[in-house]
């Protein structure tokens, strides 16, 4: 099985949890971190699982699984150790478009969970198809070691300049007979466009020595300059008149 990667939000969104033990446990707590709104069905709960509940980060429906409880889910997730409760489940939540997920019981899952590593805004998620939990936890293990404070410090300071080049953007669009809105996207002459190799070439040791420094001031000076957007450049698509004739066309 080849599983195809997404990130999918779940904010606000309504979530099934049938089971109450420490798979569930597991799975609950990286459904609420991320915002959703879970629902738990099951006769008890463990003391972790119980907690969730008594904070009022999650609802408990304390019963069996019923048929008809898959009904306007937008994810279900299954925690138990029961094969039978997992393949009803599964039948109900896929007779109605609904992605199942089942701890452990990869013929009843419609997706699989990936070992997970999470700093900022930052996300790395890394799996064996299910094949090999040891070797995920072990890529998971490696990924943190990467995932250093100057990598979460890059990522800030890129999306940082990003909104503000993209303020750039918007104030040069606005200039401009050729621009293509929305978003507002820059004409195809324009001085100002950044290729997506400038910013891979940004990133450098030069960088990442001001970054590693913590004098985020100076790599931000570095960034910008390297991208060539200190100041907008005026464009010849503000004058009309000044467009190449395949422009104008």
């Amino acid at each position: 099985m080849i599983y195809y990667p997404i990130f999918l939000d779940v904010q606000r969104k309504p979530v099934l949890l049938v089971g109450g033990g420490h798979v569930a446990d597991e799975k609950l707590g990286k459904l609420v971190d991320h915002g959703a709104d879970v629902t738990i069905i099951a006769p008890e709960l463990i003391e972790p699982v119980r907690a969730y509940v008594d904070a009022g980060r999650a609802k408990w429906e304390p019963r069996e699984f019923r048929a008809g409880d898959t009904e306007g889910y937008f994810l279900v997730m299954v925690a138990t150790d029961n094969g039978a409760v997992n393949r009803t489940v599964a039948d109900e939540a896929r007779s109605r478009s609904i992605l199942v997920n089942a701890a452990d019981d990869a013929a009843n899952c419609d997706f699989i969970l990936p070992s997970l590593v999470r700093r900022g805004e930052i996300a790395l998620a890394a799996s064996t198809g299910g094949t090999s939990p040891a070797m995920a936890r072990w890529l998971r293990e490696r990924l943190e070691e990467f995932m250093s404070e100057d990598v979460v410090a890059l990522s800030g300071l890129l999306a940082e300049v990003r909104v503000a080049i993209r303020a750039g953007d918007r104030e040069c669009a606005a200039k401009c007979t050729a621009a293509e809105t929305p978003p507002p996207l820059l004409c195809k002459v324009c001085p100002n466009r950044i290729p997506a190799d400038r910013w891979q070439d940004a990133i450098d040791s030069e960088l990442m020595a001001f970054i590693n420094l913590g004098d985020m001031e100076a790599a931000k000076q570095h960034l910008v300059a390297a991208l060539g957007r200190t100041a907008l450049v005026p464009s010849p698509t503000w004058r009309p008149d000044a467009l190449p004739e395949e422009v104008r066309s």
